[in-house]
């Protein structure tokens, strides 16, 4: 994990699979109602949600991150940008990528 700071700042996991990680792990973790959007790619492409579709990963962060979770495998990448975050981002990834690598997702 580490931790990029810039006009935003962003915890990047990396895990063997991200969609079993933020489906089985983070969903059950993280409330959704504290989640400003959530950005799905494939390759570094958005493909959710619609109005960003085409456009790269990383143009996309820069567009919608204050504080967010960046989780990616070989080829997803998910992006979680939070309204606040009373635990703290560090704190969250880190027990996110914890509880993946218990599942054997991570």
């Amino acid at each position: 994990m580490h931790v990029q700071q810039k006009k935003y700042t962003v915890a990047c996991l990396k895990v063997q699979n991200a969609d079993l990680c933020v489906r089985d792990v983070v969903f059950e973790i993280v409330c959704t109602c504290n989640l400003e959007t959530v950005v799905v790619a494939r390759d570094g492409e958005v493909v959710v949600p619609p109005k960003y579709a085409g456009m790269s990963f990383e143009e996309v962060k820069e567009k919608v991150c204050g504080t967010c979770l960046e989780i990616s495998d070989e080829k997803r990448q998910y992006l979680l940008a939070f309204y606040t975050l009373k635990i703290g981002l560090e704190n969250l990834a880190q027990l996110i990528a914890e509880a993946c690598r218990q599942r054997g997702y991570g």
